[in-house]
């Protein structure tokens, strides 16, 4: 049988099958690929997101600190530990509030009577809607951060996105008025 495997492969430019199995298989690519593959799918067990979500997440949020400490070295402020306490304290609380909402989400997954689904909508829909507002608060902190970093305002990109989140919201300024 192994001669069999070796003529097929053979004739594909292999050597013999172990040849063509090594090429398959690269242990050093495995020793990446493998523990990536658990930690994406622990990930998406307990965040609820996708791992492409979660690199662009992290993305963020290191872009946000970077930005941060960049603008400070601009204005010529000292960096305080203070201040990258209170953002290691922030994105703390961020990730314990998306793992909440996801917990109690998938709690009520599946739920077939009216209470449970109506639950599952609900939590499905915070969770989604609180790691939008995070997404933003982070993309407005960095557009900041670029802004003193440049000397150039990005006050009216920044006053567009929250106008266009107060809107969404239903917190715009023409309900207000009435």
């Amino acid at each position: 049988m192994r001669n069999f495997f070796n003529y097929i492969v053979s004739n594909f430019g292999f050597d013999d099958l172990s040849d063509f199995t090594s090429s398959l298989l690269h242990p050093k690519a495995m020793l990446l690929t493998i523990p990536f593959a658990g930690l994406s799918s622990v990930f998406e067990t307990y965040f609820g997101l996708q791992s492409i979500t979660i690199f662009s997440f992290v993305l963020l949020v290191t872009l946000e600190l970077i930005t941060g400490l960049t603008a400070s070295k601009v204005q010529g402020k000292p960096i305080e530990s203070k201040k990258f306490g209170r953002f290691g304290l922030k994105v703390f609380v961020w990730i314990s509030l998306i793992f909440i909402l996801n917990s109690l989400k998938i709690e009520y997954r599946g739920h077939e009577d009216t209470i449970g689904g109506l639950a599952y909508g609900l939590l499905n829909w915070l969770h989604g809607t609180l790691f939008i507002y995070i997404c933003i608060e982070y993309l407005i902190s960095v557009l900041e951060n670029m802004g003193a970093i440049s000397g150039k305002s990005n006050k009216g990109i920044i006053d567009n996105i929250k106008d266009k989140l107060k809107s969404f919201m239903g917190n715009d300024k023409k309900k207000q008025e009435r």
